[in-house]
């Protein structure tokens, strides 16, 4: 039987992960956008350009990354375009509405969360990310083993 201490330690880390992920999820309703919206918009700007790509990166069924994409394009945020090398993909592009939105509302958020980024120090930062990626690798692994030990 695992000691308490560690229990309640994975469970607080839980707790706080949630919380941090309740935080980035205002970012889309400050938005007026869902979730998936924001996220798949940002991808996007950020260069991501097929379905399929958004759908990888962001861990999201076709079906649901469609639908945001349904959505974005009635708000005239994104256009999609048949890609000359494989007609059944397409590549997604930011409209001039969708430029300016990025620039508007989700460039201020980045900039929300850099400010709070400046606020720890560089010890800090690298510490956060690199035992985040850690946790991340490991925890990841021992899914795949648990995975392989049930087939």
């Amino acid at each position: 039987m695992k000691d308490k201490p560690d229990y309640e330690q994975v469970k607080l880390f839980r707790d706080t992960y949630k919380d941090l992920e309740s935080v980035y999820d205002t970012f889309p309703k400050l938005c007026g956008l869902s979730t998936t919206e924001y996220w798949a918009l940002l991808m996007i700007h950020e260069g991501i350009s097929t379905q399929h790509g958004i759908c990888e990166h962001l861990s999201l069924s076709r079906q649901t990354v469609n639908s945001a994409f349904k959505q974005l394009r009635n708000r005239g945020l994104i256009r999609l375009e048949v890609m000359d090398e494989d007609l059944r993909t397409k590549q997604i592009f930011l409209t001039e509405e969708g430029e300016k939105f990025v620039k508007k509302e989700i460039s201020h958020m980045h900039k929300l969360e850099e400010d709070v980024w400046k606020k720890m120090s560089h010890e800090e930062q690298k510490q956060l990310t690199e035992l985040i990626y850690k946790y991340k690798t490991l925890l990841s692994a021992a899914i795949q083993n648990y995975r392989n030990k049930s087939e």
